[in-house]
């Protein structure tokens, strides 16, 4: 019959295979120790049953990745550069960052992304966003970006397809009344992401534009709860948009004209307008 170590002894093997850390390990932790202290802690308070063999990982960045993983799983992803060990260059060490506040991910569209958005992005996502207004302030001539998208999307999808959009886009509101409570919502919900117009933290925000630099809130428990509530209704909208991508790029041009079908016969009213448009340019 086996029989169980004593407690004190139970986790010797394992402490005694861990290497020591590395010099600059070493020299790192001493150099921001009370910075490290106060990660610890935060890990200890956060995570009580999980937090000794988080930090018990052989080196630092693992156990700041292993307080990342927790935290996704509980809560809500943390943006990752700011987790990365490198001390090149006076670069704080990544328990020193997350100590300026919480490093939310935000999975909102910056200038850049929405430029690149068909090369960036997945097709069926992008082709999303050609049916909505596009957000042109970013552009200082009309039509700007929604041209270099059409541009794009006339690759992959024939142009009597892409025709069939009604010029200058589908407002949010109209878009979101046609495909409400269908198989088709996730329509609407891609163009009020890439629009910044969800009403979601996460998903209106971005740091390439600098909008938030993500250290303003505290690692307080009203404060993470508010964001996991925050990251869950985020979720399920990705969710409902990348599933509707995900059938899209099974057929890319039958798809998107299968979706024009459903979606332009319950646009009574922009059509009229369109129509209107049309022949004051005349």
């Amino acid at each position: 019959m086996a029989v169980a170590p004593p407690p004190l002894l139970s986790g010797l093997s394992e402490t005694l295979l861990r290497r020591p850390p590395s010099l600059r390990e070493l020299v790192t932790l001493i150099g921001y120790a009370e910075d490290y202290a106060w990660f610890t802690a935060l890990v200890r308070r956060l995570f009580p049953n999980e937090a000794e063999a988080a930090l018990s990982a052989p080196n630092v960045g693992a156990r700041v990745e292993n307080f990342a993983r927790l935290f996704q799983e509980r809560h809500f992803p943390l943006y990752a550069p700011y987790l990365e060990f490198c001390i090149d260059d006076g670069d704080d060490p990544p328990w020193s960052w997350l100590r300026r506040g919480i490093p939310f991910q935000l999975m909102g569209f910056g200038y850049d992304g929405l430029h690149e958005m068909w090369e960036g992005y997945r097709e069926g996502l992008s082709a999303l966003a050609l049916l909505a207004e596009s957000p042109d302030y970013y552009y200082d001539e009309p039509g700007g970006l929604r041209t270099a998208w059409l541009e794009c999307a006339a690759q992959r999808i024939p142009q009597e397809i892409l025709e069939r959009i009604p010029r200058g886009g589908i407002p949010v509101e109209v878009l979101t009344e046609a495909v409400n409570e269908t198989g088709y919502a996730g329509a609407a919900q891609a163009a009020a992401w890439v629009r910044a117009e969800t009403g979601n933290f996460f998903l209106d925000h971005n740091y390439e534009d600098g909008d938030y630099d993500g250290f303003s809130d505290p690692w307080e428990e009203e404060i993470i709860a508010d964001g996991t509530e925050e990251w869950r209704k985020a979720d399920r909208l990705m969710d409902s948009v990348l599933k509707l991508a995900d059938w899209l790029e099974g057929d890319l041009p039958a798809r998107f004209g299968e979706l024009l079908d459903f979606i332009l016969p319950r646009l009574p009213e922009l059509t009229t307008q369109q129509e209107e448009n049309d022949d004051d340019d005349q």
